[in-house]
């Protein structure tokens, strides 16, 4: 007899305490023990543990016994808008959310952006306020602006502490009460079945490891299957579940999640959103929703010493085998040599690949500031770039502020929603949305907007290309491409940065901003010359060569970290601080 079964999901702002819970859940359930595991058990990767975001999604089959013994699947969704289809896949998976607030921060743009997919996909959805053990926790305030968002009662808030376990075995309990079991519909001919891929990863053993929520019929090992929309055919080599490594079953039934080991060698044969069916399975039974995700803001990589062309080459191919986002091809640049052109789901997810490539495999970098795509129209001088939607929360006291701030980023005012909090609705070019919004939007809210969007769709614009030229030389890695009303500000403000950024040569270093044949922006370094074996005027000569030595080599390790642009030695920090639009 098959166990009652609860899929569920946790869904959250950045930070607000999604794998602490999880944590929790964990412990109550017997998958871990108290004490003997690391915190944030379900992030496996290193740099979302050290910084306290989820990444990437983890599910795992907990067993819980109430009146009778449930199987409970959980998923632990990414909380950044960078890995937003990952969190609308997961949805489409499970019958319930636990919703989960923090009591300090209170609800912010992607609490409502995930709680509006989940009510749209008609999900029960169980509020929770979070770090409510926190002396600046402020549970009334945040009551109210659930109460606003989801018109429920307070009664049907849950009030816990993750961290310290308080009232999450309650919580827990409310999963299996309020979130109804997968629904069955009727079986169709043997050997056909239906399920929605919602992540999945490469294994250089066994192949694409795909992650699955059953919908009809039954999988097993052996069987051959495809996928609806790739038309991918494989044949499924070993089926299980999450506990949370993978546990070899004979079988998925309807209404579990699980994963497939496929032997595919290319993450790319498969689709998250897809659907996997029988092969002799028409493609009618394909579930809605499937889009393939396409990357929005692209920056090209170089190492900083061409020798490693092929390492970071390498590098890429093992990262793209477990990331079906990441996009890349080669390039060549007169300035910075061979290196790749990649695409990135956001800022969060290239900054993520960045510190990995430097990490994992001791590779040094040169990230170019991210820029996004735009498509020609057959008028010169005009351009068609990519709008989003944003959704700005703000406590009243900072929207004078916001609104004021907005102007400067060519957006578009929408709507405006005045309850406990100011919800505010703009659209805007995904440009401006990549430049320094975000930091100003932090800096006029002193901290307390938050931010969510989604892409809208192409409009014309009057825009050409920036180029920024150093000693005469057109560097493509620092030009972009410019809307005609912001060319000189935006030249200014790159000629200028690099001035700054890099250091002082042993000849005049001449940077300038050229728009459409005219240079618009200008600057220059003057020369100066060191020699590391003088000092104090003084030459040294004589004395024990070993020191000479050291300092010569202390000045070569430091030109590791420098890139040569015709003569001018660029350090890797400069192409770094524009990315990140440092002040």
């Amino acid at each position: 007899m098959n166990l009652p079964i609860r899929n569920f999901a946790i869904i959250a702002h950045v930070d607000h305490g999604k794998s602490t819970l999880a944590d929790r859940f964990l412990e109550i359930t017997g998958v871990v023990q108290a004490g003997q595991h690391e915190d944030q058990f379900l992030d496996r990767n290193p740099i979302s543990r050290e910084r306290g975001i989820t990444i990437k999604l983890a599910p795992v089959r907990m067993k819980y016994q109430l009146d009778k013994e449930y199987i409970l699947n959980l998923i632990d969704t990414p909380g950044h808008v960078d890995f937003s289809y990952e969190v609308d896949r997961t949805l489409a998976c499970v019958e319930g959310v636990i919703l989960l607030v923090d009591a300090f921060q209170g609800v912010q743009a992607q609490t409502i952006a995930n709680a509006y997919k989940a009510i749209e996909k008609n999900l029960v959805i169980i509020p929770a306020i979070n770090k409510i053990d926190l002396e600046k926790a402020q549970i009334k305030k945040t009551q109210a602006q659930l109460i606003d968002i989801l018109g429920v009662s307070k009664d049907s808030i849950h009030y816990v502490s993750a961290k310290t376990g308080q009232a999450v075995k309650e919580l827990l309990m409310s999963v299996i009460r309020e979130i109804p079991p997968p629904a069955f519909a009727d079986k169709l001919f043997s050997g056909s079945f239906q399920g929605l891929i919602f992540d999945s990863y490469y294994d250089p053993h066994r192949g694409v490891i795909i992650f699955v929520r059953v919908f009809l019929g039954q999988i097993k090992a052996d069987q051959k299957a495809k996928l609806a929309n790739l038309k991918t055919v494989f044949e499924i080599d070993e089926v299980g579940y999450f506990t949370p490594d993978l546990t070899r079953s004979d079988v998925l039934n309807p209404g579990e999640i699980g994963y497939l080991v496929t032997n595919l060698k290319d993450i790319h044969q498969v689709a998250v959103g897809d659907t996997v069916i029988g092969e002799k399975d028409d493609s009618t039974l394909a579930l809605a929703g499937y889009r393939k995700v396409k990357p929005m803001v692209f920056a090209s990589i170089f190492p900083t010493d061409p020798v490693n062309f092929q390492s970071l080459k390498k590098a890429l191919e093992k990262l793209s085998l477990n990331d079906a986002a990441l996009n890349y091809q080669g390039i060549y640049s007169q300035a910075l040599g061979a290196g790749f052109r990649v695409g990135f789901l956001g800022l969060l997810h290239a900054d993520v690949v960045r510190e990995r490539l430097e990490r994992e495999f001791n590779l040094s970098i040169v990230l170019t500031p991210p820029k996004i795509d735009y498509q020609d129209t057959p008028n010169r001088g005009v351009k068609k770039e990519p709008w989003v939607k944003v959704t700005i929360l703000t406590p009243e006291l900072y929207l004078g502020r916001i609104m004021q701030l907005m102007q400067n980023y060519r957006s578009q005012f929408l709507t405006m929603d005045n309850k406990n909090q100011i919800i505010l609705s703009y659209e805007m070019p995904m440009s401006e949305l990549i430049s320094d919004f975000f930091d100003n939007l932090k800096t006029v809210s002193c901290g307390y907007a938050s931010l969510d969007w989604e892409v809208i769709g192409y409009r014309k614009v009057k825009a050409d290309e920036l180029r920024i030229l150093i000693n005469g030389q057109p560097v493509a890695e620092f030009s972009e491409i410019v809307v005609e009303e912001k060319a000189y500000e935006r030249a200014n403000f790159l000629v200028n940065r690099l001035k700054d950024l890099i250091p002082r040569q042993q000849f005049e270093v001449r940077i300038q901003g050229d728009y459409r044949g005219k240079i618009i922006a200008s600057a220059k370094i003057a020369p100066f010359r060191k020699n590391v074996l003088v000092k104090s005027g003084k030459v040294l000569g004589t004395g024990d060569i070993s020191r000479k030595k050291k300092l010569l080599e202390r000045q070569k390790e430091g030109k590791k970290r420098l890139k040569l642009i015709g003569r001018v030695e660029v350090p890797k920090e400069a192409f770094l601080k524009l990315f990140k639009k440092e002040e």
